[in-house]
């Protein structure tokens, strides 16, 4: 890794480094020093980016979600229908075509579990998928609260992915998601 390298993409190497580690070896082996080794730097070259493991994983988180946000945004800025448009949104939020991004996820997810902080942005990321979800439904006319049972479909969909790629394919995923909104706009 160069010494020397602009500050926004060091730390997008940083982070992208700590998501392959967290696939490969899970979240507690995502130590400064493993990402370093990951990135072929040392700890200390690590440490003028983020200073904590936190500190890293809490930007990590960030990115994350700005990465969902920024797929969801463009697929609702193409052309189709309402139910088409949410579902893509929705493959996009379950991270349906990327089940390495998936385990990040999970990962990430049970460690807001027992981490107040990552917890707090694990509900603001939540909230934001509610929100959106519920937007798309209540300009389809249907039942705006059926926003929390999308997100906990997508939740549930993103963590066989994770843990079930073989049995949860990107195909199954897409067809499960497909036939929930089916029933949803059936309901209006």
């Amino acid at each position: 890794m160069p010494k020397h390298a602009d500050p926004v993409e060091r730390r997008q190497q940083v982070v992208a480094a700590l998501y392959r580690v967290v696939d490969a070896e899970g979240l507690d082996a995502a130590s400064l020093p493993r990402i370093a080794r990951e990135l072929d730097a040392t700890t200390g070259l690590l440490q003028k980016y983020f200073r904590s493991k936190d500190e890293l994983l809490l930007f990590a988180q960030d990115q994350l979600v700005e990465e969902l946000t920024a797929s969801v945004q463009e697929v609702l800025n193409q052309e189709g229908g309402l139910q088409d448009q949410l579902r893509e949104a929705l493959c996009a939020i379950a991270l349906v075509g990327d089940p390495a991004r998936a385990r990040v996820w999970l990962a990430f997810a049970a460690r807001a579990a027992a981490n107040p902080v990552l917890l707090e942005r694990h509900k603001q990321g939540a909230q934001v998928v509610r929100d959106l979800c519920r937007h798309v439904l209540e300009a389809a006319g249907v039942d705006g609260e059926e926003a929390v049972g999308l997100a906990a479909l997508v939740d549930g969909v993103t963590a066989q992915r994770a843990l079930e790629p073989e049995e949860m394919t990107e195909e199954v995923a897409e067809r499960v998601i497909a036939r929930h909104l089916e029933r949803l706009w059936g309901s209006t």
